[in-house]
């Protein structure tokens, strides 16, 4: 079995001497390597629908990973190579899918002679404010193009989950960018680039990148299995504030909740769902799992990720200003509509699409790929997914 290799003079002068030490520049070599990892993939589908992302290497037999939003309902896809000697791509096969954190696996084909692959490693623990990162992708088709930034922020909720941890960081991304590695000045893969806080596409200061914790283990599932699980309870929660429960107060005027404490609060929960059938009920509020105090949905994410689907817990809950105990079988996230869900993401990229970019170079005696990295027909380019605004919502 496969397996991914883990990282794991005055005052002033003085403090900006510390800065500088502290936040080196990533250093040349470190990036050219990145960038020898770093693949382009282009993608086909049904009436030669297609487009371009950009991937990584992150095992010598040629394991790659991209987002999902990139491969999502292709027929075929052709990796390219940063290699100015060989203009030629490489078939690829999708090993494995992560929907709900916008992953997925390939195996390229190469030839023999070209094994082993430069491949990058995962960091699957190290995430550092105002760390230097550089992400490299084919932002707006123009392919192997490196930027620099800082990670902002290292807990923002995903998209689909707040179970996914994203990083916010400051590194230029663009269409084309989706699926491509975010590496530290060791050269170590912090995050999976995908998406920005632009619904229209284009540049706003602002992008984001599947933390690599997340990415990390995905990968190990999916080599493993093909597919991922996220064992979850299953309930739409609502974090706990004064400002919420001031909005729930005018709207349920009626209803018996506490006040002045944290905790989640239970929503949207319809008769003969999951946890209607364990005795869950609406306006109930979770405030421990199996022992541990969960004050917000942060804290449940930490304590939750050490269990399986089937293992069973003890919920504390308050009803009608009640403490009591709920006996609980965990469960997976349920994301069976994500096909659909993903096609309308994407559809919702193209109301106002861009030109194309052009195309990269293809040898003259070499027969042009139908969908190349760039096409030049009016087809769909599978884009970084629109942020929304974040919920509390556990799915």
């Amino acid at each position: 079995m496969k397996s991914i290799a883990c990282r794991a003079s005055s005052a002033l002068v003085i403090m900006i001497l510390w800065v500088s030490s502290a936040w080196a520049v990533i250093p040349t070599e470190t990036i050219e390597k990145a960038r020898q990892a770093t693949i382009l993939v282009a993608a086909e589908g049904d009436e030669n629908a297609g487009g371009f992302g950009t991937g990584v290497v992150i095992d010598p037999s040629g394991l790659a990973l991209t987002n999902y939003h990139v491969i999502h309902r292709a027929k075929s896809l052709r990796i390219f190579f940063w290699d100015p000697n060989d203009l030629n791509y490489y078939p690829a096969e999708i090993v494995g899918i992560d929907p709900v954190a916008d992953l997925a696996l390939l195996q390229i084909k190469v030839r023999e002679d070209m094994l082993p692959l430069t491949y990058l490693n995962i960091e699957p623990e190290k995430f550092i404010i105002g760390e230097e990162v550089v992400a490299i992708g084919h932002m707006l088709g123009l392919q192997w193009s490196v930027t620099q930034g800082t990670i902002n922020h290292t807990e923002r909720p995903g998209k689909i989950t707040p179970y996914i941890s994203i990083l916010q960081h400051s590194a230029q991304i663009n269409k084309g960018n989706s699926g491509g590695a975010l590496i530290n000045k060791a050269g170590d893969i912090v995050g999976i680039n995908t998406y920005i806080l632009l619904p229209k596409g284009g540049w706003s200061g602002i992008a984001y990148a599947i933390r690599g914790d997340n990415v990390y283990r995905a990968a190990q599932q999916m080599i493993e299995t093909g597919e991922v699980q996220y064992t979850a309870l299953r309930l739409g929660l609502r974090n706990m504030n004064e400002f919420f429960v001031k909005r729930f107060q005018e709207e349920f005027p009626d209803a018996n909740v506490p006040t002045g404490i944290f905790g989640m609060m239970v929503m949207n929960i319809e008769e003969g769902d999951y946890p209607d059938l364990q005795g869950i009920k609406n306006f109930d509020v979770v405030v421990a799992f199996d022992g541990r105090p969960v004050n917000y949905l942060y804290q449940l994410k930490e304590v939750i990720k050490d269990y399986n689907p089937g293992d069973k817990v003890t919920l504390l809950i308050i009803r009608n200003s009640h403490f009591i105990t709920i006996e609980y079988e965990l469960t997976a996230i349920d994301f069976s509509d994500f096909e659909e869900f993903y096609d309308k993401s994407i559809e919702d990229q193209f109301e106002d699409k861009p030109a194309q970019p052009p195309a990269p170079t293809v040898p003259e005696e070499e027969e042009k790929p139908k969908v190349t990295p760039a096409p030049q027909e009016e087809t769909p380019i599978p884009t970084p997914i629109p942020p929304s605004q974040p919920d509390n919502n556990e799915r």
